[in-house]
C-alpha cells in the first residue's frame, strides 16, 4: 500500500489533550464536545493561522450525543473554522481515534483535504440511562405520559431503565462483556493474576513517573473545573500508593470469584469451546478491578497534513505516518486483535517486527495488553516480552493508569508514540488499540 501523496509523506502536528478524567469526577461537568472543543481552542490559540486553513475535521467518538448530533460538524461551526469545511464522524469502538486520524490522512491522500484535524473525544460521565422500549408503551409513549406514569415505570415488563455504558460494553453476538473477553483471553494463554498484577503495577509506576518528571505536560492542555483544575490523569494520581505498595494488586479478588459474577467454575462452563480446556480445581479468576482500565472522560486533537503544507505553515512536525494496518478476530477474544492489527500494519507497510524501536500498546486489561505480547511471540516468532523487559513498550505508562476515555484514546496513544520518538532514539513506533466486536487498529509513526 502507498502511504504517500505524489510521493510525499503525510505528518502530524501540534497534537494535543485534555488530562483523563475518572468518569463521575473532575471533567464530569462538561459534555465530550467541550473537552474537545478546549483542546481545538488551544491549537488554535498556538497556531491562530490555522483556523482558516483546516478543510476537514473528523471526529472519534462512540456514544455520539442527541445534544451534538455529528459531533465533528458542532465541534468545526463552534471552533471558527470555514463554513465551507468538511466535518465527519467516525465509530470503531475503542479504535474510533486512531479511525480519526486514519480517515483523515486517507483524504489527505485522495487530495480531498489539505490540512485536516483529527479529534478523538468521550464523557463516559454523560453516557445515558434510557427507557428501552418506551415508546412501543402506552404508558410511557411520550414525555408527557412517562412523567405522569413514572412511578409505574419499574412496573412494566417491556419498559426497562438500561445504562448505556454496561450496555456497550457488552458484545451482542457473543453475550459476553469486555472482562468477560479479558478473562477468556487470560485462561486460554495461561496467564495468571500474578503476571497481570506485576503488570498494572508496571504501568501505575511509569505513568506515575512520567508525570512526576514533566514528560507529559508539553501535551496537555489543562482544565479548569468547578473544584479547581485539572492538569494530570486523575486516576493514576489517586492511586499513587498502589505503586508504593504493589501488594495491593495482589489483595483484589478477581472478578469472576465475586458476586454479582458467577464463579470461575460457571464461567468455564460457559465459554470452555473458547478458552480450549476444561475448568481444574487449581484454576484462578485473574481480571480484577485493579488489572482493567477506569471509565474515563477526555479528548484529544491533532494535524494530518503533508510534509510541503506543514512546511509552508511552518507547523512543527512531531511524526511521518508512515502506515496503518486494521484487522477483526472474534468478538470473545477481543483484545487480541491488538496483536493481529499490528501485524498487518506491517504487510501494509512491506516492514518488519524488527524494524520497529517502541510499542504503544492499550491496555483496557492487563490480560489483552500482555496477552496480545504473548500472542505475536506465538504467531510471529517476535519477542515482544524482551521489549517489555527493555522499556520498549508503554514507557511512559498505559491505559491501565492512565485511562481510556473510549473514542479520545487513539489520540492519546498516537501522543504517546510522539513522546518515544521525540523523548528517546526510537526511529518507528507503533501503537495499537483492541475494541468490542474483535476489531483492532494499529498506527506506524516515523521520526521526522
Amino acid at each position: 500500500m502507498n502511504f504517500t501523496k505524489n510521493g510525499e509523506k503525510l505528518v502530524i502536528a501540534s497534537a494535543l489533550r485534555t488530562p483523563i478524567g475518572q468518569a463521575a469526577k473532575s471533567l464530569s461537568q462538561f459534555e465530550s464536545y467541550d473537552l474537545g472543543y478546549m483542546v481545538i481552542e488551544e491549537l488554535l490559540t498556538r497556531h491562530p493561522f490555522l483556523k482558516n486553513k483546516i478543510d476537514l475535521l473528523v471526529a472519534g467518538e462512540i456514544s455520539q450525543s442527541s445534544r451534538a448530533p455529528n459531533v465533528a460538524r458542532v465541534l468545526s461551526v463552534k471552533s471558527g473554522l470555514p463554513l465551507s469545511a468538511v466535518a465527519v464522524t467516525v465509530a470503531n469502538n475503542c479504535v474510533s481515534g486512531f479511525e480519526a486520524i486514519i480517515e483523515a490522512a486517507r483524504r489527505v491522500l485522495l487530495g480531498e483535504s489539505s490540512v485536516a484535524l483529527a479529534v478523538g473525544l468521550e464523557s463516559m460521565s454523560n453516557m445515558p440511562l434510557y427507557l428501552c422500549n418506551a415508546q412501543k408503551n402506552a404508558k410511557t409513549a411520550n414525555l408527557d405520559k412517562i412523567n405522569k406514569n413514572w412511578a409505574e415505570i419499574p412496573t412494566l415488563d417491556d419498559v426497562k431503565i438500561v445504562n448505556s455504558v454496561d450496555e456497550g460494553l457488552v458484545d451482542p453476538v457473543r453475550g459476553a462483556n469486555m472482562a468477560e473477553t479479558a478473562e477468556v483471553v487470560s485462561q486460554s494463554l495461561g496467564l495468571s493474576k500474578k503476571n497481570l498484577d506485576q503488570y498494572a503495577w508496571g504501568s501505575f509506576s511509569k505513568s506515575l513517573k512520567a508525570i512526576e518528571t514533566g514528560k507529559y505536560k508539553p501535551y496537555i492542555v489543562p482544565v479548569k473545573h468547578n473544584d479547581g483544575i485539572l492538569e494530570n490523569d486523575e486516576y493514576i494520581m489517586s492511586k499513587t500508593g498502589f505503586v508504593e505498595k504493589p501488594e495491593r494488586f495482589e489483595k483484589a479478588t478477581g472478578i469472576f470469584n465475586m458476586p454479582p459474577h458467577t464463579s470461575l467454575k460457571s464461567f468455564y462452563e460457559k465459554y470452555e469451546k473458547w478458552i480450549g480446556k476444561s475448568f481444574t480445581e487449581n484454576a484462578e479468576a485473574t481480571v480484577s478491578l485493579f488489572n482493567a482500565c477506569p471509565r474515563s472522560d477526555g479528548a484529544g486533537a491533532l494535524i494530518v497534513t503533508t510534509e510541503s503544507k506543514a512546511r509552508e505553515l511552518g507547523l512543527p512536525v512531531q511524526a511521518i505516518i508512515s502506515g496503518w494496518g486494521n484487522y477483526g478476530v472474534d468478538p470473545i477474544f477481543m483484545g487480541l486483535g491488538i496483536a493481529y492489527a499490528m501485524n498487518q500494519a506491517l504487510v501494509n507497510t512491506n516492514k518488519k517486527w524488527e524494524d520497529i524501536d517502541g510499542f504503544e500498546i492499550h491496555e483496557a486489561f492487563a490480560a489483552t495488553a500482555l496477552g496480545s505480547i504473548v500472542k505475536v511471540k506465538q504467531e510471529w516468532k517476535f519477542d515482544l516480552e524482551k521489549k517489555l523487559s527493555e522499556n520498549k513498550i508503554n514507557p511512559n505508562g498505559g491505559t491501565l493508569a492512565l485511562g481510556h476515555p473510549l473514542g479520545a484514546t487513539g489520540i492519546r496513544i498516537a501522543i504517546n508514540q510522539i513522546m518515544q520518538l521525540e523523548q528517546t532514539d526510537a526511529k518507528q513506533v507503533m501503537g495499537a488499540i483492541c475494541a468490542g466486536g474483535g476489531v483492532g487498529g494499529a498506527l506506524i509513526l516515523e521520526k521526522p
